[in-house]
C-alpha cells in the first residue's frame, strides 16, 4: 500500500514536470529567435493607438502616412485647379466688324484729331469731348459742348450717362510736360472713366506720327517722342476692358512717320481721310456685354 501511494507521488511529479518543460517549449514557439522585444514593441503601439482613439491627438505612423497622402493628394488637385484657371484666364472679347450704330453708347474723349472725327467722320449720336490743344492736364478744368447742345464738364457727362465703350486719344499735346508725370496723370484719367463707367469699354487710341520733316522740326514734337507715348498706352491696355488701338498703319510711310499724302500741315489729317479713320475703328470693335455682333 505504501508502495502503490509512493509511486502515484512519482508519476505526479513526472506529470507536473512534463506539462513545465510542455509549457516552456510552447512559449519559446511565440518568440522566434532574434526578435527578443517584439512583444513590448506591439503593446507601445497598442497603447499609442490607445491614446489616438481617447484624445485624437496622436497618430501611429500609419495613421501619419495615410494623413499625408490625403493632405498631398488635396494640395495637388487645388494646385493644378490654380494652374488651370491661370492658364486659361478670362476670354479675351471678339474683335469684329461693326455698323455705325456700334457709336450709338460710344464716348470720344480727345484733342483736335478726335475734333477732325466728329466734323469730317461720321460718329452717328456719339457723345464727343474733344477740343483743340487738349490734353490730361486740362481735361477735367473745361467744358465741352456735348450733343444736347449745353457745355458741360467731363465728369458731368460721365456722371449723367453710362456708356458701353469710351475712345480716349490724348498724349501728343503733353509731349512738353515731364513723361513720368504725362504717364501718371494719363493713369489716373483711366482710373476716373473706371469709376464712373465701370461697365465700359475703353480703346486707347495711338497718336498719330507727323511727317519726317515735321519731327525733325522741333526737339519735343518727335515721332520717337510720340512712340515713347504709345508704348506706355499700349502698356496699360489689358486685353480685356482695355484694348490698344493704333491707326498708325492707315497713315504711316515706308519709314513709319505720317506720309505726306495724307496731310497739309504735318500733323493733322486731312478732311477727307477721317472717314476712312472712322471705318478702321468700326473694323476693330470688340463686343461689350450682352451685346449681339449682327449690327
Amino acid at each position: 500500500m505504501g508502495r502503490k501511494k509512493g509511486e502515484r507521488h512519482y508519476y505526479a511529479l513526472l506529470l507536473a514536470a512534463s506539462l513545465f518543460w510542455a509549457a516552456v517549449v510552447w512559449a519559446a514557439g511565440l518568440l522566434p529567435a532574434g526578435e527578443p522585444g517584439r512583444i513590448a514593441d506591439h503593446c507601445l503601439t497598442a497603447g499609442t493607438v490607445r491614446a489616438a482613439a481617447d484624445f485624437g491627438e496622436a497618430q501611429t505612423p500609419l495613421q501619419e502616412t495615410a494623413s499625408a497622402v490625403e493632405t498631398d493628394g488635396a494640395a495637388a488637385q487645388e494646385a493644378a485647379e490654380e494652374t488651370a484657371e491661370t492658364d486659361t484666364g478670362a476670354e479675351e472679347p471678339i474683335m469684329y466688324e461693326a455698323a455705325a450704330s456700334y457709336f450709338d453708347d460710344a464716348l470720344f474723349i480727345g484733342d483736335s484729331r478726335t475734333v477732325g472725327l466728329l466734323e469730317y467722320g461720321d460718329l452717328g449720336s456719339a457723345e464727343v469731348v474733344a477740343d483743340s490743344g487738349m490734353s490730361v492736364y486740362k481735361i477735367f478744368n473745361r467744358k465741352f459742348g456735348t450733343v444736347s447742345g449745353e457745355k458741360k464738364l467731363l465728369e458731368t457727362v460721365l456722371s449723367e450717362r453710362q456708356f458701353g465703350k469710351i475712345y480716349l486719344m490724348m498724349g501728343i499735346n503733353e509731349l512738353g510736360y515731364d513723361y513720368e508725370n504725362t504717364v501718371s496723370k494719363y493713369n489716373k484719367l483711366l482710373e476716373k472713366l473706371r469709376e464712373l463707367q465701370p461697365d465700359a469699354i475703353i480703346f486707347l487710341g495711338a497718336n498719330l506720327h507727323i511727317t519726317e520733316e515735321k519731327s525733325k522740326s522741333s526737339p519735343v514734337y518727335t515721332n520717337e517722342n510720340i512712340d515713347r507715348f504709345n508704348r506706355a498706352l499700349a502698356q496699360m491696355a489689358d486685353g480685356q476692358t482695355l484694348f490698344y488701338l493704333d491707326a498708325n498703319e492707315l497713315f504711316d510711310d515706308e519709314n513709319g512717320t505720317l506720309a505726306e499724302l495724307y496731310t497739309s500741315d504735318g500733323v493733322h489729317v486731312r478732311g477727307k481721310y477721317y472717314p476712312e479713320w472712322v471705318a478702321w475703328l468700326l473694323r476693330h470693335a470688340r463686343k461689350t456685354s450682352g451685346e449681339n455682333t449682327n449690327m
